[in-house]
């Protein structure tokens, strides 16, 4: 079910992409600009210890229950992975828009999703068998991860905001 969940978002994000790039393509810089801005704001609340997180509370797991959090973990893997990805998987999207046959450039989405797939579960399999060891290590810096990742939002959105300046 994780998987299908990172197939749904990344189905989604490649038909927005070619809706968007005939629609906003002239516009794209200014968009991207405006994501730096938010990437920043985001950072700045974490750096400031502002909770961004939400739960989803399912108190007695069911089969079903279990399916549709499997699911949801994959759509949160896939936004994730898109997040820090996006230009590696926007240079995927171009390069399937320009295949000149529907099954080869459906084929450079399919590795794609592979890929992004085969990396979920070597993540899930580390995380399993490595528990104990990670944890002994991760405990260290896990009070201070949320501040760190604050940061770095700050860094990458500043970066986007220069690079798409230098390109106006």
């Amino acid at each position: 079910m994780s998987i299908l969940g990172i197939l749904v978002v990344y189905a989604i994000a490649g038909g927005l992409i070619i809706v968007a790039a005939q629609v906003l393509k002239d516009y794209m810089k200014w968009i991207t600009m405006g994501m730096g801005g938010v990437l920043i704001v985001m950072g700045l609340f974490m750096v400031a210890g502002k909770d961004l997180s939400f739960s989803i509370n399912m108190n007695n797991p069911t089969s079903q229950t279990e399916a549709v959090e499997a699911f949801v973990f994959g759509v949160a893997y896939a936004i994730g992975a898109l997040g820090c990805l996006f230009p590696l998987f926007l240079v995927v999207a171009t390069q399937a828009m320009a295949a000149p046959s529907l099954w080869l450039g459906a084929s450079y989405i399919g590795a794609y999703f592979v890929g992004i797939s085969g990396m979920m579960v070597g993540v899930i399999l580390l995380s399993t068998f490595a528990k104990n060891w990670l944890m002994k290590y991760l405990r260290k810096i896990l009070p201070h991860m949320e501040r760190i990742t604050g940061g770095l939002l700050i860094l990458a959105g500043t970066y986007v905001i220069y690079y798409q300046t230098a390109l106006l």
